[in-house]
């Protein structure tokens, strides 16, 4: 049972190391992709060598000549051309068939008889000497990043040897968040590679409207007004502001990184809602004029019985006494009917527009189909297969450049 322990410790181990490693190798690859696409094929060089220290892919070898190829061409170092030459010939050997073996051929047919016919031996190639620094390399995908390191500014990638100890790193870019960072590096281990990529900085939206209102981007839910300013992604956003018993509001904004936009909404009432409070005055209204006539059929009832006391008193039983009495029951009667209709149609009425006034949702209107939330595109990751930069030098008359493919 210990000896399984033992074991599952053992590979556990074992599993993080290698993992570790291939991390390792693809951000050192990642850095010299960008050394290399700035013209600093050297630096690009000892970041591919690097990484194919900790992944012994054959696509490396074949970076690191093309990385040595193109400072040949670039400075005319003989020794840049023996390791070119060099690093071919090991891609073919272990990947004859690879995906770069006829590119890897080409060059070497042309690399091969400038070498013999400036009498050097490809077979011996003269590496670079051995660093007496430990070497720091830092670079970010983010563009028009700046690198600082322990406080003054630096090339991005950074690639370059410095004393052991500690020392500051400061990442930064347009828009996005600093990166600050305190490394150690050991005088013989150096220190990790840093592809870091920055975090961007979020837009403000404060949207001004009534309050009660809610607000949705890009149809998910963000609040009820009045609240404080939405951090949101840069890129495009479909705003909407809805409100029951208003007309929704929608607009499409576009934000930049950083920018703080104020939205001002005005929300204008549905036929619904103007509807129901047209109903709920009306019904209102005969409400009162239903108590009106009530009130009136209550005098004309308390007229009535006070003449019906009057004739019970002697004398008092006329023939128009009476006659005054049943006209005023008559009326009393009729300001009572005329009051439980008024009131009943006037509670009806109203019932209606409150119930108009209370169900009148509205409905947030969803983004348009080709109207989807965008987002600045992050730079392509290293996550493609293979891991080698694929480049080749263009000459012309009065013009030099290179056609550069890198992936890992």
């Amino acid at each position: 049972m210990k000896r399984c322990g033992a074991w599952l410790a053992l590979s556990a181990a074992l599993w993080c190391t290698t993992a570790t490693a291939a991390d390792e190798a693809r951000t050192y690859f990642d850095i010299g992709a960008k050394a290399y696409q700035a013209g600093r094929y050297l630096d690009a060089a000892q970041a591919f060598d690097e990484a194919y220290r900790r992944s012994t892919r054959p696509g490396l070898l074949f970076s690191l000549g093309q990385a040595h190829r193109m400072e040949f061409f670039a400075r005319n170092d003989p020794a840049r051309l023996k390791d070119a030459i060099r690093y071919y010939e090991e891609y073919l050997a272990k990947e004859p068939g690879g995906k770069r073996a006829v590119e890897a051929t080409d060059a070497l047919s042309k690399l091969k008889p400038l070498a013999g016919a400036a009498g050097d031996k490809p077979s011996q190639p003269v590496a670079p000497p051995p660093p007496s620094k430990p070497r720091v390399m830092i670079s970010s995908p983010t563009p028009d990043v700046k690198v600082s390191f322990d406080g003054r500014p630096v090339t991005h990638p950074f690639i370059q040897e410095v004393d052991p100890g500690k020392h500051k790193v400061v990442l930064s870019a347009p828009g996005h968040e600093d990166y600050v960072r305190e490394i150690v590096v050991d005088a013989k281990t150096g220190t990790p590679p840093l592809d870091i990529p920055l975090k961007e900085q979020p837009a403000l939206l404060v949207v001004n409207a009534p309050d009660g209102a809610e607000v949705a981007v890009d149809g998910r839910f963000q609040g009820v007004t009045p609240m404080p300013p939405l951090p949101v992604a840069s890129g495009k956003h479909f705003v909407s502001v809805t409100m029951n018993g208003k007309r929704a509001f929608s607009e499409r904004v576009s934000l930049e990184r950083g920018q703080k936009k104020k939205l001002d909404v005005t929300l204008e009432s549905t036929g619904q809602r103007t509807a129901s409070w047209v109903l709920m005055g009306v019904g209102t209204g005969g409400i009162v004029a239903g108590g009106v006539l009530g009130y009136l059929a209550l005098g004309k009832q308390s007229k009535a019985e006070d003449l019906r006391d009057a004739t019970t008193s002697p004398g008092g039983q006329g023939s128009d006494t009476i006659s005054r009495y049943e006209t005023l029951r008559d009326s009393r009667d009729r300001y009572r009917t005329a009051a439980l209709i008024s009131a009943g149609a006037g509670l009806g009425v109203g019932t209606l527009g409150l119930m108009l006034y209370a169900f009148d949702p509205a409905k947030a209107p969803l983004p348009p189909a080709d109207d989807a939330p965008g987002q600045p595109k992050a730079p392509a990751g290293p996550g493609a297969p293979g891991m080698e930069i694929s480049a080749a030098p263009i000459w012309a008359p009065g013009f030099g450049g290179a056609s550069v493919l890198g992936r890992f």
